[in-house]
């Protein structure tokens, strides 16, 4: 007997205890799955399109901070977007109002609720504005409360109060979902009525509720996407504003070359010149035109200094007896070749020019020899004082009203800051509104002023004369019988046209007569200009004054 009530004593402790853990599981369940239990919502459509929304939530085995979310921007086509504005919340718990915190984060705003425990039951009062749009045949309320929630949603009831509804709408489930909810109908005496049940956590419930027109006001709150179309969009006045811009910078562009940058000369001018002259004796002068110099012909030419106009002037200086050049022995096939630059002492009593003087200067300085490889810095820093010389000369001689570079200068400032302009207007309209296409009709007017602030130098009438004299002197150069010339003076003369040839063309012509002079095999030391190392021949000319220009020019302006 005492054997079966013990048996039974220990039956009844294992139920209990079985029965005790399968409660306490429950338990922990219940507590590990908040849910809203009840979803209750009434929302007043205003005549201006204002809701008027006010929400009880039904919470179980909620704790701590309860969120909740509104789908408030909602994305169309063509880059615009219609945004809700959620305004005057305030959430009470008991008949107590609750701090919330609102914030928007890309198309949801959320509201959150601190110090909530258990099951518990929150009002939200608000208005929503910007949720009703046009249509073609009136407007509509298009409004999503439920949206991205946590928790399950046991059962939902939305009612409206509206005037005269021409049709309703409801989906339920994922954001892009077409699966309609569980209730949406025109009640006959009451207003528009939705029902969800068994909302699971992240989806949304959108409603959309029509009116004929006049009944509701639309009050939409439009915003554009920032988009490349956009910015730069081509609308019908976007697109006539840069093209007027264009064509009025085009316009303006061409006036001001016409008045500041053309040439007052006919450029095809040709005027009866030549480098020779019949003197006295029946010799033949060398005598260029107004007195021309190499480096004053390519300045007048291209309206700017070039490394072949300096190079020229140093081969004219020394082919007129100021400068000899020497050039050194190599000490093997592979070296690299140098030559000795050498003043001369009883150089004839002809002035030179102002800016052959300063060349002269910085070349030699306080010394009367100098190697080309060694012409360094202090050449290269005096170099700017050669220009400004010859820059300043051909002012000087009435062929330009003001100095080409100067002119350059300035249009070329002036167009950089229009450039730089535009890009700027191009950022900022782009950033801020649809009319990018301006900013490029602006930075492309820039670069045409850049362009055309390369050839705003323009040449004054008195290079007209000049011009064209340099033209026949080029075609002189390039077609005259070099055999004609006396053969006494050949060389002599030969060497006045190189440096003239070497900046017009047809150089290689003339050292080649130079070159001709030769007629034995013996080694040459050249001629009074220039002289070559020992072994050296004249059908080396072509190679060593290849080379004296390639080193003059990277010593005088390589930095």
């Amino acid at each position: 007997m005492r054997l079966r009530l013990l048996g039974v004593s220990l039956c009844a402790l294992a139920i209990l205890v079985v029965t005790g853990a399968q409660a306490g599981a429950s338990g922990l369940r219940a507590a590990a799955d908040p849910v809203v239990t009840n979803y209750d919502s009434e929302i007043r459509v205003d005549r201006d399109g204002a809701l008027k929304v006010s929400e009880t939530w039904k919470l179980s085995n909620v704790t701590g901070t309860f969120t909740r979310f509104l789908l408030t921007t909602d994305h169309l086509a063509d880059d615009v977007d219609h945004v809700q504005k959620i305004e005057d919340l305030q959430v009470k718990a008991g008949g107590e109002t609750k701090k919330a915190e609102q914030s928007v984060e890309g198309d949801i705003t959320s509201i959150a609720v601190a110090d909530v425990s258990g099951d518990a039951q929150l009002d939200f009062t608000y208005t929503v504005r910007g949720a009703v749009a046009s249509t073609l045949n009136g407007t509509e309320v298009r409004f999503a409360p439920l949206t991205g929630l946590s928790y399950t949603v046991q059962d939902a009831n939305i009612v409206y109060s509206t005037p005269e509804v021409s049709h309703v709408f409801c989906v339920a489930g994922a954001v892009d979902s077409n699966h309609p909810c569980t209730l949406a109908q025109l009640g006959e005496t009451a207003g528009p009525t939705f029902r969800q049940q068994g909302l699971p956590p992240g989806n949304t419930v959108r409603m959309t509720v029509g009116f004929p027109a006049g009944e509701i006001a639309a009050n939409s709150i439009v915003e554009y996407r920032k988009t490349f179309k956009r910015a730069f969009s081509t609308d019908t006045a976007q697109l006539v504003t840069a093209l007027l811009v264009l064509l009025l910078g085009a316009g303006a562009l061409l006036a001001l070359y016409r008045l500041r940058g053309r040439d007052q000369v006919d450029p095809n001018r040709v005027v009866p010149a030549s480098l020779f002259s019949l003197g006295q004796d029946t010799r033949i002068d060398f005598t260029p035109p107004a007195d021309l110099r190499p480096g004053e012909v390519g300045t007048l030419i291209d309206e700017r200094i070039d490394p072949v106009d300096v190079t020229a002037t140093i081969i004219d200086l020394a082919v007129r007896g100021h400068l000899t050049i020497t050039e050194l022995e190599h000490a093997n096939e592979y070296a690299r070749p140098d030559w000795q630059l050498t003043r001369v002492a009883n150089a004839p009593s002809e002035e030179l020019q102002r800016y052959e003087n300063v060349l002269v200067r910085a070349i030699f300085g306080d010394n009367d020899t100098v190697l080309v490889s060694e012409l360094g810095q202090q050449v290269r820093a005096n170099l700017g004082q050669v220009q400004d010389a010859l820059y300043d000369g051909v002012v000087k001689r009435g062929w330009f009203t003001e100095r080409p570079d100067r002119t350059r200068s300035l249009w070329t400032t002036m167009g950089l800051g229009l450039t730089v302009l535009g890009v700027v207007l191009i950022v900022l309209l782009a950033l801020f509104s649809t009319w990018g296409l301006l900013g490029i009709a602006v930075t492309a007017v820039g670069v045409g002023l850049l362009v055309i602030g390369r050839h705003m130098p323009a040449k004054a009438p008195a290079a007209g004369r000049v011009l064209g004299q340099v033209a026949a002197i080029r075609g002189e150069l390039l077609e005259m019988d070099v055999s004609e010339l006396p053969s006494d003076q050949h060389v002599e003369l030969c060497s006045r046209a190189l440096p003239y040839a070497v900046v017009l063309g047809g150089s290689e012509r003339w050292i080649d007569a130079l070159v001709a002079t030769d007629v034995d095999d013996d080694e040459d030391e050249g001629f009074p200009w220039y002289r070559g190392p020992r072994g050296w021949h004249l059908q080396h000319l072509p190679d060593s004054l290849r080379n004296l220009t390639t080193n003059l020019t990277g010593a005088l302006f390589t930095r």
